[in-house]
């Protein structure tokens, strides 16, 4: 059944589609065909199917009023196919049975004077997207139930628009004899108390930001009245970012390009740039950047809207708010959660990784911006269309985003100009670091291109450069430039230009390698890290100071007390730890150690968790490490590659990383023993590796020797190593440095290969990692 309600409208009807069908159109149900289209019409908006440009070059020849129905139309326009056709008349049935069951239940009612038409859309697509694909004013005054004052200062005029979480009206102020917009929490009293939150927490964090381009707020408050939070703001029109887009890029797909209308549009981005760059100065983040949420008023002023998702960075107590009962708290986000418009989305916003948003997020969006100003297009509406066509759905789309191919402005607008399709992505890079790093250098790049300046995100070449340098100099250029001196100029720059891009494209290959090689090392320190950590419970529990005064002596509980509570406590965090193969309290023994408590994972069966018994505890008469760990304080951890006697005669081929901290006796002073945690590491830097994704270059891990652990390339992915593998065709500058055992190194070599060496414990064998471009 699960799989039968997922299906797309390429693979057919679902059976909960079909069920509503027999409710919804009973022979005696009276649907208007107006009701009819304004819902077929919301359903076709919102389903994704075509853009909404698509939809309106569709409709502008048919009219509601007229005797053919909006499916018929559809139909004959070969825009939709018959099944997805029927798809949509199923669900906008449902869409008219749920608000003819709100005003049954008293939830929506019309408001009085208005006409049948506006309170039709009204009812079944309160956001007003259908009534502005058709061409209708709905602005209306207000109805009888909406008529009123709130606190006795502002008078509610007529309705503007309506989201998730509020309603805007137009309002007259009387103190001030003003017009303003009001927004009001919907639900009223029977809002809740996480909804109020974040409707106030979007008021806050607007109010805090006092830029030219970002909507003041006026006022936040609660109506004594009605009891629904409100606040006020300046009131801006309606028109959008987005309607200048789209009519730009309807005249340009008429013939009529007028490039002043391109350069007014990114002179609004550049407004947006710098309120958002604002914005960020106050450590805040709008997460939610797309032409529809910046208003431009009618003086061409742009004013960026919608902050209810915007965020605090380093600020836990004011995030943006979710309506999630699972959290238990009204102020936090949920990790994983998916916020912001899908089709303006970054990565790491699609993945949920909440807690890697910050100002880049940001720049993504107005990269993204930027490409639906060049393009005409949303970033992601390619990958929506596929993900329907191929019936992957809204999962599917969201895994793809998160996956971080950047959309090329290229693919979608042939004759984008290239260095406005370089900013692009640039500001949409997968990798945060490779984007702007502030609002205000990406809207220095686009002012410099405005200027005919070079860009920082292009490499321009000579040609292009010639080209500008005659365009300043008309008259000086066609006396100097002939033919010939054409003809040559443009022979030699085209070569040069070649080279330069070929440069720039494998310059910008080793610096992400270089970012891979700084990502593994990381990680890497991040395994050492966790596990001194957990060692260091190791030695705190309880059981093990037992063990230590009934071993020597010291009246308490005995030996048989104490070992089994340690050996339960050492099985359960074994079975918590899925990358750890083995716990141990080791005892020292002069020059050896002895096993006290062991917990060990099946080399055979890695779920079977085992507890040693006392005849199969080794006693090694002398063990390096627990030397080395005898002259540490307490607390302190010694991490190390190196083998130890207790593993000389293991069958298997695992590679052990330690980590051990000492144990001291309470009564004594001295050290009694120590704790040990055992993991495969070989294991653990296949997993590091996979966890790059795809990768440009062959990057290869192994021991400070050189013997080699895992590696993986474009073509071949992750490859364990076999035994005695060593890294392959090492450059004559590496395999000198590796030869001196015991010091730790970086190399670069410009744009061909990174390698270093470091020692987590400078006794242990090391580790290297070696990453290399691959030749063409």
């Amino acid at each position: 059944m699960a799989e039968e309600a997922e299906k797309t409208p390429q693979s057919g009807l679902t059976n909960d589609d079909r069920y509503d069908a027999t409710l919804l159109f009973e022979p005696n149900a009276d649907i208007s065909r107006q009701e009819q289209d304004i819902a077929l019409a919301a359903e076709l908006l919102q389903s994704g199917l075509v853009n909404e440009r698509e939809i309106a070059a569709a409709v502008s020849d048919w009219s509601m009023y007229g005797s053919l129905s909006l499916a018929q139309h559809l139909e004959n326009r070969d825009l939709l196919t018959a099944e997805q056709i029927e798809m949509l008349i199923i669900r906008a049935a449902t869409r008219i049975d749920r608000a003819r069951q709100s005003i049954a239940g008293g939830t929506e009612m019309p408001a009085a004077g208005q006409s049948m038409l506006l309170a039709t859309l009204e009812r079944l697509d309160g956001s007003g997207r259908v009534a502005k694909l058709l061409g209708v004013t709905v602005a209306a005054r207000a109805g009888e139930n909406d008529a009123r004052e709130m606190q006795g200062r502002y008078e509610i005029i007529r309705k503007l628009g309506q989201g998730g979480l509020g309603r805007v009206w137009l309002t007259r102020d009387v103190n001030l004899n003003r017009h303003v917009a009001l927004k009001e929490i919907s639900h009223g009293a029977n809002a809740s108390e996480i909804a109020i939150e974040r409707f106030k927490h979007e008021a806050e964090i607007t109010g805090r930001l006092d830029h030219p381009s970002i909507v003041p707020i006026y006022q936040l408050g609660e109506d004594l009245q009605s009891g629904r939070a409100f606040y006020t703001m300046r009131f801006l029109g309606r028109s959008t970012l987005q309607d200048s887009i789209s009519e730009y890029h309807e005249r340009r797909e008429e013939g009529d390009e007028d490039p002043m209308l391109l350069r007014r549009l990114l002179g609004a981005f550049v407004n947006v740039c710098h309120a958002i760059g604002h914005a960020h100065s106050r450590k805040v983040i709008h997460r939610d950047l797309k032409p529809e949420n910046v208003v431009i008023d009618n003086f061409g002023q742009v004013i960026v809207i919608d902050w209810g998702l915007a965020k605090v960075i380093d600020d836990a107590s004011v995030e943006s708010l979710m309506d999630s009962t699972a959290m238990g708290s009204a102020d936090r986000t949920n990790e994983g959660q998916v916020l912001g418009t899908p089709l303006f989305m970054a990565p790491e916003q699609a993945a949920g990784r909440l807690d890697e948003l910050d100002q880049r997020t940001d720049i993504y969006g107005l990269g993204s911006i930027l490409f639906a100003i060049v393009t005409g297009y949303a970033p992601h509406e390619k990958t929506q269309k596929e993900s329907i066509d191929s019936g992957v759905g809204a999962r599917g789309m969201i895994s793809t985003i998160a996956s971080g191919v950047t959309p090329l402005a290229r693919d979608v607008h042939a004759n984008a100009d290239p260095a406005l399709e370089a900013i692009c992505r640039k500001a949409m890079a997968r990798r945060r670091y490779a984007r702007y790093q502030s609002a205000s250098e990406l809207a220095e790049d686009v002012q410099r291109w405005m200027a005919g300046e070079p860009v920082t995100a292009y490499q321009e070449t000579s040609w292009q450069r010639v080209n500008r340098w005659i365009s300043q100099h008309q008259r000086l250029s066609q006396s100097l430039i002939g033919a010939a001196m054409v003809i040559l100029v443009a022979l030699t720059t085209l070569g040069m230009a070649a080279r330069q891009r070929h440069q720039a494209e494998w310059h910008n290959r080793y610096s992400e390698m270089e970012g891979d090689v700084r990502e593994v090392s990381l990680h890497l320190q991040g395994i050492a890290k966790d596990m001194s950590q957990d060692v260091r419970f190791l030695s705190s529990l309880p059981p093990i100071q037992g063990l230590v005064n009934a071993l020597s002596g010291v009246e308490g509980e005995s030996e048989d007390v104490w070992r089994p509570r340690l050996e339960t406590i050492f099985k359960g965090m074994l079975g918590l730890n899925s990358d750890y193969l083995a716990l141990s309290f080791e005892e020292m023994k002069g020059e050896g150690v002895v096993d006290l408590v062991r917990v060990e994972r099946s080399p055979a069966d890695p779920t079977l968790i085992r507890v040693l018994p006392e005849s199969r505890r080794q006693m090694v008469e002398t063990d390096e490490l627990m030397n080395e760990v005898s002259t540490l304080d307490p607390g302190d951890v010694r991490l190390s590659l190196a083998k130890r006697g207790r593993h000389t005669n293991d069958a298997t081929s695992v590679e052990r990383f330690s980590a051990a901290t000492p144990v001291y006796g309470d009564n004594s002073g001295e050290c009694f023993g120590m704790t040990v945690i055992e993991t495969d590491i070989a294991r653990r830097i296949q997993e590091v590796l996979r966890g790059l994704g795809s990768v440009d270059c062959d990057i290869y891990i192994a021991d400070g020797s050189g013997n080699l652990w895992a590696s993986t390339k474009p073509e071949q992915g992750v490859r364990m190593a076999h035994q005695g593998e060593t890294i392959p065709d090492l450059p004559k500058q590496v395999a000198e440095q590796m030869a001196h055992e015991g010091e730790s190194f970086e190399l670069h070599s410009e744009d061909e290969y990174v390698a270093q060496r470091f020692y987590i414990d400078p006794q242990a064998r090391g580790v290297t990692i070696f990453a290399r471009l691959p030749e063409e």
